[in-house]
Parts: C-alpha cells; sequence; structure tokens
C-alpha cells in the first residue's frame, strides 16, 4: 500500500474562527434523522481546504465527524493546517495478521443494487428502507404507531451487520457481531434545476475477524459503502 496518513482536525479556537464554527456545527442541525445538506457540503469543502497542493485532484480522504466537533480524517495526502483548523497527523499503517478480531466503527450509506427489468443495471436502494419493504404490514396502516416504531427500530438495529456482512468475503473480513442505529436521511443541494443528492447513513459498531489483511486494509483506505464525500465510509478500527 502507498503511505496513508490517519488524522485529528479540530476548529481552532480563536475568535475569528468562532463564527465560522456556528455555521459548521449548529445545534440546530443534530436533528435525529435529517441533517441539512448545505451544512454536510460545507464540511467537506472546508476539509478539501487542507489539501490545496493538488487543485485538480480527485478526492482521495475519507473523513468523520466526531461529536465534538472535531473531524477524524484517513488520507492519500497529509494534510496542512489551515486558518480555521489544528491538525494532528500521523502515518496509518496497521499491523494485522489472519485471525485478528477488531472492534469497529463505521458510519456508512448502506445501499443494495436491485436488477430492474429490461435493464443491465442495477437500481440502487437504501438498505433500511429494502428491507422495511420485506414488511408489508408496517405500511398497511393496521399497525399502531408503537408496533411500527419496534418494527424500524429492530431493522435498523440489524441492518447495519447484515448489509456489512455482504462485503466480508469479498474485501478480507467476517462479521462477528454489529448493531447499528442512528439512521438518518440527507438532502445535498445541486445546482439550480438539478435534483437534489439523496442519501442515508447508519451508524454501525461491533466486532469483526480478519481474514486477509491485505484485501481487509485496501478497502479501509478506500471506505465503505457510497456517499464518501460526505462523511461516510470511515471504518475505525481497534484491537479487542
Amino acid at each position: 500500500m502507498t503511505k496513508t496518513w490517519f488524522s485529528r482536525i479540530i476548529l481552532r479556537r480563536d475568535a475569528h474562527v468562532r463564527a465560522i464554527a456556528e455555521l459548521l456545527l449548529p445545534e440546530a442541525d443534530r436533528h435525529p434523522t435529517r441533517q441539512n445538506g448545505d451544512t454536510l457540503n460545507a464540511r467537506h469543502r472546508l476539509l478539501w481546504s487542507l489539501f490545496p497542493d493538488a487543485p485538480d485532484a480527485k478526492r482521495d480522504f475519507l473523513w468523520r465527524e466526531e461529536k465534538d466537533g472535531g473531524f477524524l480524517v484517513l488520507s492519500a495526502r497529509q494534510p496542512r493546517p489551515g486558518e480555521y483548523f489544528h491538525v494532528e497527523s500521523k502515518e496509518w499503517a496497521p499491523a494485522l495478521s489472519p485471525g485478528d478480531h477488531l472492534l469497529f466503527a463505521l458510519r456508512a450509506n448502506p445501499v443494495i443494487s436491485r436488477k430492474q427489468p429490461g435493464s443491465r443495471r442495477g437500481q440502487r436502494h437504501d438498505f433500511v428502507m429494502d428491507a422495511l419493504k420485506q414488511h408489508p404490514e408496517y405500511f398497511s396502516g393496521r399497525l399502531e404507531q408503537q408496533e411500527r416504531r419496534n418494527i424500524r427500530n429492530d431493522i435498523i438495529a440489524r441492518a447495519g451487520g447484515e448489509w456489512l456482512s455482504r462485503h466480508g468475503a469479498k474485501h478480507g473480513f467476517e462479521v462477528i457481531a454489529a448493531r447499528s442505529d442512528g439512521y438518518r436521511q440527507h438532502v445535498i443541494p445541486r445546482k439550480k434545476g438539478t435534483t437534489p443528492m439523496r442519501f442515508s447513513s447508519l451508524d454501525i459498531e461491533g466486532r469483526l475477524k480478519v481474514t486477509e489483511p491485505e484485501k481487509f486494509l485496501t478497502r479501509l483506505a478506500s471506505g465503505f459503502g457510497a456517499a464518501r464525500a460526505f462523511g461516510c465510509g470511515l471504518m475505525l478500527i481497534r484491537r479487542t
């Protein structure tokens, strides 16, 4: 693997940065199911500013927002401290062996591809909503609100592990145990007159076993699932 960097990035506490911080991390944006797409877009653009040496380069980093307002970033280039951020970086090179057990945490955009009649390509569907559609009673209108909530919560709790397990054999790992929550829907505005980008995110935590270290590390570096430009796909790992 080429050299990779793991960084913790925190907004500076300087007075002139506070206004920016309020725009990027507004309390009103902490809605349990929906997040402001403009805010996600702004965070992504600001993190891009830490890689100024290649303005025409494709995005080569994954990022995840932390509860304290900081960001974790895994990148092919070392980010540079900017006017707004304090950056702590170290080279990322986990030494893994077959059979290693790891605890993991992942925020992902889980999707499933379904073939459509007359089309050679599958169409992506939100994994949680696709699972809900396997329970027609959920949409029947005959269930009490609490019953519908129980079905939804149970599917959300299981969906992350089921989705991630589908990737394991191909990418060198096996999911041992997993639970997911924090299902959220996002809308990213695009240019006027075009359809906004819509996606969901799900927080998945659990334990996995490494089967093929090289494949697993390659997938870690490139990320899991879609919507990686908007804070999804970065898996954090630590030994049990």
